[in-house]
């Protein structure tokens, strides 16, 4: 119930979820109709003013109330509103990159009340701004060097998870930044210089609402932990470790360090790639 009352709150006030350069915004609908209300038009319109936006993902959503068919046709509706109006505000239709209904199948809750229900009846907006927007975060190069090894520090044993820290992507997408690279290539030396460990590569995310895991822009899903994980995964293998010393798993937001996210420092602590040692 906590968690439905913080999350109408979100929602009627129009409020931003900020996961670094990705804006999640959630439109309200009235029963039955894919109008948007008054009371969120003109906070719409000032949004899409105020951003430098790059690419677009619409998501809506239904009650229980009515068939499958109908919700799908009305979810669709609801999600074409919100594309008409990012367009009538300058937004080029090829920012749009997804605008699709899913019906009813996907509520927060079981539907059981008229709150519960008002809930469902959204829009999800997910917004990506220009990247050359955003300051240039500063890699931490005072932890990057071979001086001060990560892992190294850390006592390997059966079933420990150690974090790889430092290690950077692409806001939205699973590609890793360059300066990230060295905490790769620690691990790529502890596999090389260990020929009998075994490891899980565990990707995680942050703020995750409606769905339990963060959306690849790259790949069109809603897969990003698990992508991220691939990606270090693809890393080693072309370095020539044996891609059967290792797997890979997305754990989406199910397995979060904070789960007070208030603060840009509380989320990146969650938004994380961690190995686990399996076999030494």
């Amino acid at each position: 119930m906590k968690r439905f009352i913080i999350l109408l709150l979100l929602l009627w006030m129009c409020d931003f979820v900020l996961v670094a350069q990705e804006k999640k915004l959630i439109v309200l609908f009235d029963f039955n109709k894919y109008d948007i209300p008054d009371s969120s038009l003109l906070k719409l319109a000032k949004v899409i003013n105020q951003q430098n936006i790059d690419r677009v993902l619409l998501e809506g959503h239904c009650d229980s109330v009515g068939s499958k068919q109908y919700n799908i046709v009305l979810s669709n509706n609801r999600a074409n509103e919100i594309k008409k109006l990012f367009v009538q505000n300058g937004i080029p239709k090829t920012a749009i990159k997804t605008c699709i209904g899913f019906g009813k199948e996907k509520p927060l809750n079981k539907n059981e009340t008229e709150f519960e229900r008002q809930l469902n009846r959204r829009v999800v907006i997910t917004i990506f701004e220009n990247e050359n927007t955003q300051p240039t975060q500063q890699p931490q190069t005072a932890l990057l060097t071979k001086d001060l090894p990560i892992i190294k520090k850390y006592e390997l044993s059966v079933g420990k998870s150690i974090v790889l820290e430092n290690l950077l992507f692409i806001p939205g997408k699973h590609i890793i930044k360059e300066e990230s690279k060295t905490i790769l290539e620690e691990l790529f030396e502890l596999m090389h210089e260990n020929p009998k460990l075994e490891i899980e590569i565990q990707g995680h995310v942050c703020c995750t609402m409606d769905e339990p895991d963060g959306f690849d822009w790259d790949e069109g899903t809603h897969n990003l932990s698990e992508t991220r994980a691939k990606a270090v995964y693809q890393f080693l293998t072309k370095k020539g470790i044996n891609g059967n010393r290792m797997i890979f798993k997305g754990y989406g937001g199910s397995q979060k360090l904070n789960e007070d996210e208030s603060t840009e420092e509380l989320k990146s602590e969650n938004r994380r790639v961690e190995f686990k040692v399996l076999k030494m």
